[in-house]
């Protein structure tokens, strides 16, 4: 491509300027995007992966030439208002991509980010532009130690509402502190913060082992070189995401996902990328069907062991499809221009069957994750559940925002059989559409994890085992139910009517439509407040929305 380019003689500016930067026209050029951030815990040592990166480009032929993106740290952000900012960045580091690789320079890309909405955000990027690209992540962080036991990230959240709640002494922090993980990533105990680097493997832009392989291991250098490798190959055959991207693939990475358990964020990025790619099959309805039919296969063997590595170890995300292959539930689909999933698959072995099930040793009939409509969600939802029943059925407690949920909590207002109603976390009336977090820390704390259900129009954390509901769509602020539900309203949850709602007589509705006085959100500066009045709803994946 940019030798094309460069030959026009009404490109003699740009010629002159790819001598300058000691570009060889001749090679395929490959850009290195990176959202190197040394303040993040999954992307503070991307610049190391670069340059492996880098080296296998070369070794492929073909010339690297490094730009950086923003990435923000959801480990950090996670309990705090500046969550917010996690979902709007996907589009931030979208938007980024096409700016620097609009012109006509690159032939393929390498993008070398770990957080979840970062890494989608780059792939709608390069959607925009159909340029060739392969991915490559930090890997995860070493486990947190503790007693006999290790634990990922999400641990010390944990731990902090065990404090709050007056079962763990203060001064037990401490100990915690002082084991900590010396090799930072991804948490290594949540499939969820993994998910998206996981499913990227299943389309072929991304190298064997590269979402769960360990941060800081000579296997991880290994990929990343393989990506760079693979990047050339991925140009060379002028395979675009478009083409990688098809309707029986996407169909595929819902499959693979609610094997693994099932994340409503990497769902929400799925319909995103569906969209921009023009597929139409993925929604909340696909998906809520595709969930009833889908079992769960992924568990610990060693639940005194984090999640992550023993996934890695029973042979990852290639040892899940050929599972799932195998039992018929996912499509035969091409990986390049040469290769199909079943020739990719061929070689492949599951070393460990009792981490990666077989469909006649699952863990359950059908995924943990599902989608349920009513007069509460006109538009759908989604349920995250890892609590024994297929219903819930309580008085709702009201509260307009995380924070005030709360405070109720450490002040002991929720008791057992209450429905948790937290408002105003949408993409609009968050803005940016939150994971609900701390809150749900403090219910395990306090024991209520498997006696309450929490229903948002947020996301939704999936470290999480009790009823709960999110991505409420149409969202907090428009003229809905679920916008004027009252204290003490008697809120049924049935997996199995797919079904969220409330009897209301239409009388008592209108007075309170009445009644209601609509808010602008919770919080939001400049940028968050831009994104809420162009992002689409959680139904539509809250892609940008053109104003009429």
């Amino acid at each position: 491509m940019l030798k094309e380019f460069i030959d026009q003689l009404d490109k003699l500016p740009q010629r002159t300027l790819t001598n300058c930067l000691e570009i060889d026209v001749a090679r395929p050029l490959i850009g290195v995007i990176c959202a190197q951030n040394e303040t993040a815990a999954a992307e503070s040592e991307l610049d190391t992966l670069c340059t492996r990166v880098k080296e296998g480009i070369v070794a492929a032929g073909a010339t690297a030439k490094t730009c950086y993106v923003a990435s923000a740290d959801a480990t950090a952000m996670h309990g705090t208002p500046s969550t917010k900012y996690d979902l709007p960045s996907r589009d931030l580091t979208a938007n980024a991509v096409e700016l620097l690789c609009s012109h006509e320079f690159f032939d393929g890309l390498v993008f070398v980010a770990s957080e979840p909405n970062t890494v989608c955000g780059m792939l709608l990027g390069a959607i925009r532009l159909n340029l060739p690209c392969a991915f490559v992540c930090q890997g995860t962080m070493m486990p947190i130690s503790d007693g006999k036991a290790e634990h990922g990230f999400v641990y010390v959240y944990e731990q902090i509402s065990r404090i709050k709640t007056g079962k763990t002494s203060y001064e037990e922090i401490e100990e915690l502190e002082r084991n900590l993980p010396l090799t930072l990533g991804t948490d290594c105990d949540r499939y969820g913060a993994n998910s998206f680097n996981c499913l990227l493997e299943a389309t072929g832009l991304a190298v064997k082992g590269n979402g769960t392989a360990p941060a800081g291991s000579v296997e991880r250098k290994k990929i990343a070189f393989e990506t760079g490798k693979l990047a050339v190959k991925l140009a060379n055959d002028k395979w675009t995401p478009k083409r990688a991207l098809t309707s029986k693939t996407m169909n595929n990475l819902v499959v693979l996902d609610l094997a693994c358990g099932g994340s409503s964020t990497t769902m929400l990025n799925l319909i995103a990328l569906s969209r921009e790619v023009g597929v139409r099959n993925v929604n909340f309805k696909t998906i809520g069907d595709a969930a009833k039919s889908t079992p769960l296969l992924l568990s610990k063997e060693d639940a005194n062991k984090c999640l992550m590595p023993q996934f890695h170890k029973a042979g990852g995300v290639f040892a899940m499809l050929k599972q799932l292959r195998s039992a018929e539930l996912i499509n035969n689909v091409a990986i390049d221009s040469k290769t199909d999933l079943d020739e990719l698959l061929g070689d492949v072995y599951v070393v460990n069957n009792k981490v990666v099930r077989d469909v006649d040793n699952k863990v359950a009939p059908s995924a943990r994750l599902r989608t349920i409509y009513g007069n509460i969600a006109e538009n759908g939802a989604f349920v995250h559940y890892g609590c024994k029943g297929n219903a819930f059925v309580g008085p709702a407690r009201v509260y307009q925002n995380e924070e005030t949920a709360i405070d109720a909590l450490l002040h002991r207002e929720i008791k057992a059989g209450d429905v948790v109603v937290i408002r105003g976390e949408g993409p609009k009336s968050g803005p940016g559409m939150r994971e609900i977090f701390f809150s749900l820390a403090l219910l395990k704390g306090y024991d209520l994890e498997q006696k309450v259900a929490v229903i948002t129009d947020g996301r939704i954390a999936d470290f999480y085992n009790g009823f709960v509901v999110g991505h409420i769509t149409p969202e907090t602020g428009e003229q809905n139910l679920f916008s004027v539900l009252q204290d003490g309203d008697e809120i049924e949850i049935s997996l199995t009517k797919g079904k969220i709602g409330l009897d209301i007589k239409a009388k008592d509705l209108n007075m309170r439509y009445r009644q209601h006085e609509a808010t602008n959100g919770n919080y939001g500066n400049f940028f968050l407040k831009n994104w809420a009045k162009t992002c689409s709803t959680a139904a539509e994946g809250c892609v940008y929305k053109p104003q009429k």
